[in-house]
């Protein structure tokens, strides 16, 4: 039996006389084809293009660029020792020169850890794939990446970044300017550990009128996080160690749905809050349930269903000053048992029932529960 090539975009059937054999693709319309082709992961999208015309004329503007080493098929095994790299850019780089830049919906770059791809080449990528139309851009870079990229915003200028509803980046830098507008539709918002302040990210937010999710997960350049009020359509937020983060203000009307983790700051929802659920945790050196029953009745007074994790608790639950009134759902997970003070009452959390005449369900959970 023959060796199996291991190739993207040069494989062709072959007739036993040796000669090509393509399916022309006709008998159903064009533009049905090519749906049918954006359908097709991406290797299955290249090996349909070396075999029909039709499917090749479409390749040229395939709407979902997928670039991962599954996708690419791109295994250490096969390339040989620092043949990763090379396989990789060698193939994104094939893909690329063949397609048009035209129709792209999806670009995922997804960089191997033992990939170091120049900066040049990276940036030349994303010019050929973020173009007007294109609507999910993701950006997975390994840490090397940190400080010596930055996510290059002029890409996104010229109702080239109008389009996009998903931005996902990670492991770079990311510095929109003041007067930022070139994200108008944008929905949903990703950074994991992303340099940016939160002077950049208000600048991100001074036309992100659509924007719906936002997650900022150890973006360590940021001291201050404030949200506007005219994100009226933003109702899920995520901040997770964040560990310079000293401030929390939001003035969005809308937002549902708030998971934080991290240390303690001032934490203001706005008056007109309507967050309904709260997934809460403290950095390991806080009391978060000692935390949570004395600030947040009073922070979030809409709250329905509040899960608080602690990872130590040095001092007993005490009675709460103010109550939860809206609360219905209330779950305590006990997560460093070892690290709470030998002297702790967990008696006292009957604070919490107390403070919760709404109460309908209680779980309490945790190692040795």
């Amino acid at each position: 039996m023959p060796k199996k090539k291991d190739l993207l975009c040069q494989e062709d059937d072959r007739s036993e006389g040796g000669k090509i054999s393509r399916y022309s693709g006709s008998g159903l319309p064009e533009d049905i084809w090519c749906h049918i082709h954006s359908l097709m992961p991406l290797r299955d999208a290249a090996h349909s293009a070396c075999v029909s015309r039709t499917f090749l004329r479409s390749w040229r503007c395939h709407p979902n660029l997928n670039f991962t080493k599954e996708t690419l098929c791109v295994k250490r095994n096969a390339c040989g020792k620092g043949g990763v790299a090379r396989c990789f850019t060698m193939r994104v780089d094939q893909i690329l020169k063949n397609h048009s830049g035209i129709g792209v919906k999806t670009l995922i770059l997804d960089i191997p850890d033992s990939c170091k791809i120049d900066i040049c080449r990276l940036n030349h990528w994303l010019q050929i794939a973020i173009a007007p139309g294109i609507e999910e851009v993701t950006i997975f870079l390994h840490s090397n990446y940190k400080t010596k990229y930055s996510f290059p915003c002029s890409l996104l200028f010229g109702g080239c970044g109008n389009s996009i509803r998903h931005l996902r980046l990670t492991n770079c830098a990311f510095r929109p300017p003041v007067g930022f507008d070139c994200l108008r539709s944008l929905t949903k918002v990703h950074l994991y550990e992303v340099c940016i302040t939160g002077d950049e990210l208000g600048n991100l937010f001074s036309n992100s009128f659509a924007l719906e999710h936002l997650e900022l997960i150890s973006c360590s350049d940021l001291i201050s996080l404030k949200i506007p009020f005219w994100l009226e359509r933003l109702s899920f937020l995520r901040v997770f160690e964040c560990n310079m983060l000293q401030v929390i203000e939001s003035k969005a009307p809308n937002l549902h749905t708030f998971k934080f983790f991290g240390n303690p700051g001032h934490l203001t929802l706005g008056e007109s809050s309507q967050v309904k659920s709260l997934d809460f945790r403290l950095s390991n050196n806080f009391n978060s349930i000692t935390y949570a029953i004395t600030k947040l009745p009073s922070t979030v007074p809409t709250l329905e269903t509040l899960k608080l994790t602690s990872f130590s608790e040095r001092v007993n639950t005490p009675m709460a000053a103010d109550k939860f009134l809206n609360l219905k759902c209330l779950q305590i997970y006990l997560a460093g048992y070892e690290a709470f003070s030998p002297s702790y009452d967990y008696l006292s959390l009957v604070s919490f029932l107390d403070a919760s005449p709404a109460l309908e369900t209680f779980i309490l959970s945790g190692p040795l529960i």
